[in-house]
């Protein structure tokens, strides 16, 4: 990708996030969390270990936004269990990050995969409930 399409690619990233509702704003970060956990497998295979660690930074970040974002309150159970779950993944992505474990990413993605399935299987009429 040249300069210029990279620099209109994050412009066009940057405003859908900004356009985007609450429950959208929550898709994109999962969406971006499966990417960069995808991405670090691939730096391994490549032995690129900057950009695994780059990657897997920026999971364990999206992470902590998602768990700050939990609602305890309203959320009850499933809200303390999602933190139990995300707390989980950013030890293992630290783990796999340590020792370029491919497995140890495909474990966390497979936990993470039916959250978010779950997250964009909620109805449209609930979409507008979702805070962040």
């Amino acid at each position: 990708m040249t300069h210029a399409s990279l620099k209109k690619y994050q412009q066009i990233n940057k405003s859908t996030a900004q356009q985007a509702s609450p429950y959208q704003l929550v898709a994109l970060l999962f969406q971006k969390l499966l990417d960069n956990i995808a991405t670090a497998k691939g730096a391994i295979i490549q032995k690129n270990y900057a950009k695994k660690g780059a990657e897997i930074s920026n999971a364990i970040s999206i992470i902590g936004v998602l768990q700050a974002s939990l609602d305890f309150k309203q959320g009850g159970e499933i809200s303390n269990n999602l933190a139990s779950i995300y707390v989980y993944c950013s030890e293992q992505l630290l783990a796999a990050s340590l020792s370029n474990d491919i497995d140890k990413l495909n474990e966390i993605a497979q936990i993470l995969i039916p959250i978010k399935s779950g997250w964009d299987n909620i109805p449209l009429d609930t979409q507008q409930e979702v805070s962040f």
